[in-house]
Formats: structure tokens, C-alpha cells, sequence
């Protein structure tokens, strides 16, 4: 892996560890583009810094308690691809209109990454929606 590949793997890693793991919205100029533009699985399309914070915040004031296991990332260039498991405990929030569960779920899902300068310049996710959503309506 070149130079350039190792940091930019490293920003993804801690775009998880640290923005959706940790809620550390202070991190956000450090790994994402100031003009970030996200597709994501519920059918979000934004652009910015701003945005993105608020849309983790969203999903992370459902859980008391979620994670990001990184399985796979694949680096070449200025892309990024990684296979994430994302799991956490429903019971602080609404979350996809579904009041808190109190149950433990899980789902899988996949990240494509473009950056620019070591940071996050475009971001494109799909997560396993139709097994969140058997767990979310159990």
C-alpha cells in the first residue's frame, strides 16, 4: 500500500472510530471535506459538514450504545472501499420512525470512499435495510 493509500485508509477508520463511534463531531474538519457530499442508505443525499454532523447525530441519538466494526478495507489511489458491521442497542431514540425497542441490533453494510487531500470528499453507503428492518419490526 502506498503512502497516500495507508492515510487516506486511516481517515476511514477513524471517520468510524471516532465521528460514529464516538460522536466526536470536533473531528469532522480533520476527515471530512469541507463541501462532503453523502449518499446513504435511508435515501439521504447532502452536502457539507454540517449536514453530515447532523445526520449522525440523528442516527446515534436512537442508540445508547453503537459500533462500527470495520471487516474489510480496501485501498487504491484516492478510493476507499470498506465492509462495515454496524450493531448498537435501540433504546434512546426514534430511529427510521420506529420509537426505542430496547432490543441489540445489527446489519451489515459497505462504504465507498473518494477523498481528496487525505480527506473524505465523497461518500456513498448501503447498508442490509431489509434485515434492519425485520429486527426493527420484531
Amino acid at each position: 500500500m502506498t503512502a497516500e493509500e495507508q492515510a487516506n485508509a486511516a481517515t476511514v477508520r477513524a471517520f468510524y472510530a471516532e465521528l460514529w463511534e464516538q460522536a466526536d463531531m470536533s473531528r469532522l474538519p480533520g476527515l471530512l471535506h469541507e463541501d462532503v457530499s453523502f449518499e446513504g442508505t435511508f435515501g439521504q443525499v447532502m452536502h457539507g459538514q454540517e449536514a453530515f454532523a447532523a445526520y449522525v447525530r440523528s442516527v446515534r441519538l436512537a442508540f445508547s450504545d453503537y459500533r462500527c466494526d470495520l471487516r474489510d478495507l480496501l485501498a487504491q489511489d484516492a478510493r476507499v472501499a470498506v465492509r462495515v458491521g454496524f450493531s448498537g442497542r435501540h433504546d434512546a431514540g426514534t430511529f427510521l420512525d420506529f420509537p426505542p425497542s430496547g432490543r441489540d441490533l445489527a446489519w451489515q453494510g459497505v462504504g465507498f470512499f473518494t477523498l481528496e487531500d487525505t480527506r473524505i470528499r465523497h461518500l456513498w453507503v448501503i447498508g442490509d435495510m431489509l434485515g434492519l428492518l425485520g429486527q426493527l419490526k420484531a
